[in-house]
This record gives structure tokens, sequence and C-alpha cells, in this order.
């Protein structure tokens, strides 16, 4: 398959970019591995570490009842479907296991659209869905060596798509994890939802008289690369970040971010230019609550330079006006698109101890007792 282009080529062809990728929360324990997590100075632990070093990678699922791959090659579609799985009205949120499947593409992947259904396919609220996670466990992230975040939605992230000819490249058996988090609504149950994630994709075979570019998702959080994504949110002013260097040089083509409630700003910044690379403030309603990120198409520059020996900070501040905790506590995500220089990417390596552990808190989170599972076809109710 065909490697990323010159830049300069791919800047002229850009339009209406970019491709989310919001980190969602994964572990009970806080870990940072390689950069610094801040709060004020707060740092992590070297447990997780030399626990991973100590068991090895753990093993993806090998039984994925909730999860259905459809192709559409027609269409030039992919769907992912997940579920059915029972929301009761006043549940708590709730996480199924997380489902691996194989993608049946070869060729470039341009973006996504999501949506909830019943069984015979009518549409649901959307707020059912918390968040979702797809996941390349097979390839690492830009700033950091966990599993590659392909995609993420959640109530704030609008479909995405990238222009024809921009696209992820798929190799044949190209797998992925999908973690999602459901919210069943106060005063209404469903007891068979469903999610549909479709996928718009170009085949290799068939590529036109111009291919796609290979692009890249990456994704930052002010938590660092591993563990928890939310922080507690006390009443008052508060801000959190941290700090990492990518794994290539190249340039910025679209960026967006998640925040919670009552958050004032994210911001990425280039530490060793001492400049502002991106910032944005959420789009908020009557009260004050968040809901949506802005988002930014950086074609019309050339994309936004990177380099591999520079340090780049992502941080965010909150506005807490309540006085007690707020409920939903505070996160601040980074997700975009890089056209890498070259490929030089580093050697990815399952052995590395923040791929163990992010791995690891990928696939056991939902094991928590803490949260519900879904149900297979013909079951009576949540298992």
């Amino acid at each position: 398959m065909r490697r990323s282009t010159p830049r300069a080529a791919a800047a002229a062809l850009l339009a209406g970019v970019v491709f989310l990728l919001l980190p969602r929360p994964q572990s009970a324990q806080a870990h940072q591995h390689g950069a610094q997590a801040h709060e004020h100075g707060a740092g992590g632990s070297d447990a997780a570490e030399m626990a991973a070093r100590e068991t090895g990678p753990p093993r993806l699922p090998e039984d994925s009842p909730l999860i259905e791959v459809r192709l559409r090659e027609r269409d030039r579609e992919a769907e992912i479907v997940i579920g059915p799985v029972a929301l009761p009205a006043g549940a708590p949120h709730l996480r199924p296991q997380v489902q691996l499947a194989e993608l049946p593409v070869v060729g470039w992947l341009h973006g996504f659209s999501w949506e909830m259904r019943d069984r015979d396919g009518n549409p649901l609220p959307d707020r059912l869905l918390h968040h979702v996670n797809v996941i390349d466990p097979d390839n690492r992230e830009l700033f950091s060596a966990v599993p590659r975040r392909v995609l993420a939605a959640g109530r704030e992230t609008s479909s995405e798509t990238m222009p024809g000819l921009l696209g992820y490249p798929l190799a044949p058996g190209t797998r992925v994890l999908v973690s999602a988090m459901f919210a069943p609504r106060p005063d209404q149950s469903f007891d068979e939802a469903y999610l549909h994630i479709r996928l718009p994709f170009t085949p290799a075979e068939d590529p036109g008289l111009v291919g796609p570019f290979d692009v890249y998702p990456f994704y930052l959080d002010v938590m660092g690369p591993v563990g928890e994504k939310e922080f507690p949110l006390p009443p008052g002013t508060h801000g959190m970040s941290w700090e990492g260097s990518p794994a290539v040089d190249g340039r910025i083509l679209g960026i967006g971010g998640h925040l919670h409630d009552y958050g004032d700003w994210i911001r990425l910044e280039d530490v060793t230019a001492g400049k502002v690379v991106w910032e944005t403030a959420p789009t908020v309603d009557g009260e004050g609550r968040t809901v949506g990120i802005p988002t930014s198409m950086l074609w019309w520059r050339g994309g936004v330079r990177i380099r591999k020996d520079h340090v780049y900070r992502i941080s965010v501040q909150y506005s807490n006006p309540m006085d007690r905790p707020a409920p939903d506590g505070g996160m601040g995500a980074i997700g975009g698109i890089l056209l890498a220089d070259k490929d030089a990417w580093p050697e990815f390596s399952r052995e590395h101890p923040d791929y163990i552990e992010d791995l690891r808190n990928t696939l056991e989170k939902p094991n928590e007792a803490d949260h519900a599972h879904g149900h297979q076809p013909g079951s009576s109710g949540s298992g």
C-alpha cells in the first residue's frame, strides 16, 4: 500500500478535514510513563510499569458475541454493529465487554458516522450513547506506544468525514477493538438497543485516478497516554496538563477536542518553540453546560508543523461554580489527523509497558463490578 506523500501535494487537496479520537475513562488507577501529567505538580507511579513488565500483554477477546461487521461493497461502506444491549430506565451507565472484529477492507478509511437503533432499524435517542472508541491493537499512537485510537465518538461528537483524497490506510487483516459505554435514560427503557458505526472507504483495488494520501489519527490527553482519563473537579478553578513528543515529524491537518461541563478552554502548545498550536473554548447551553467543542480545519495554511525533537503540552482549565465537586469530573483530550513526513515510525512493540498497561485497562475496565453488561440475542436480560 502506498505511503505518505509530500505535504505540499496534500495541502492543496484538503477540505473539511477532522478525524476525532477522544479517549475515555479506562482505569481506576492513574499512570503516566515517559512524560509527566500535572495538576499543580502532581505525578504518577511506577507500579503499573513494573506489573506490566512482569505479566506481559493481555490476550485479546476470543469471543465477541455483541459485534457484527457488515460490508456493502457497492456503497463502499463498512458497518460495525454493537448490540443488542438492554438499557433499563434509570440504570447506571452500561459498558459491555470490549468486542474484537476484523475489518473486511483493504484500502483507505475516510471517517465515520453513528446512530442508535432498535432491532427493527428504527432510530433511538442519540443520548443513549455516552461514547465509543475504535482501537487498533496492532499499531501504536503518535505520542506514545499505546494501541492506536482509530476513531471515537460521543454525545458532542458529530459524524466526521475526510475528503476522498485523504484516508487512513487499512492493511489486510486489520483488527479493531470496540469499547462502548451507553447511558440509559431516566424515564424510558430500551430492551434491545444497537449502536451502528458506518465507515466509508476506498478499496485498494479501485483507488481512482489519484489514490488517497495516507493520514494517521492521533490523540493527546491531559492525564497522559495510560490510565484514568477523568479527574476530580472540586469547586473553583483548576487545571491539568501533560507533556510529550511525537514519534515522527509531520503536519496536523485537522484537530478537535473533548471537555466536560464547566470547561473553560483546552490548548495545545509547542513548549520548545514557545507558541500555542491550537486553543478553543466549548460551546455551552443556557446553563453553561458543554454541548460541543469546535473543530479546526488547518488545511488552509498547509497544516501545522510538529517535530519529534519538540515537546508539546496539552492543557485544560475548568471553573466549577458549584459548592460541591462536579458530578462528571473533568477531562481534557485532543484528537486529530496527521500527514507524516515519512514512514520512520518507531518499531511497534507489544512488550512496551505502556502498551501492556493501556491494553489491560481497555479490556478489564468493563469487567469491574460497577458496570453492567450487554446481552446476547435470546437472553432475558443483561448478563
